[in-house]
């Protein structure tokens, strides 16, 4: 007999009732996938629910940064950083750039000033 594997959790199908079997799938997990495509994603910075489902495409939200993910309109818009004791915010670029670090470099680099230093290296390369 042909083994018939659900490509959710792997496991053989070839036994199981047509019933409870969506397709080659079992009908419990293809149910559960469905159910996780429908939840809301959450901000990558601060982990808030943002108001976008997971299967919503990316062209179609505001606020979803390439190669990060999706961010709430706080983080999206944030304009402005605190750099002082008494909270007295400096307004930034309301238009920043991002660019992603990758994760051999963070991982690769056993000293934080070392990162720190190449990270800024990245940046100033990347701004030309």
């Amino acid at each position: 007999m042909i083994p018939f594997i659900c490509k959710y959790c792997g496991k053989d199908t070839s036994e199981v009732d047509y019933d409870y079997l969506h397709g080659h799938d079992h009908l419990s997990c293809a149910l559960e996938a469905e159910n996780k495509s429908n939840e809301f994603d959450h901000c990558v910075l601060c982990g808030v629910e943002t108001a976008y489902k997971r299967n919503t495409h990316v062209d179609m939200r505001i606020g979803y940064v390439e190669g990060a993910g999706q961010l709430c309109p706080k983080c999206y818009h944030f304009d402005t950083i605190s750099v002082t004791k008494d909270e007295n915010p400096i307004p930034l670029d309301s238009h920043r750039q991002l660019f992603t670090v990758s994760e051999y470099m963070v991982l690769s680099t056993s000293n934080d000033q070392e990162l720190g230093s190449k990270v800024r290296k990245l940046y100033w390369e990347n701004k030309k």
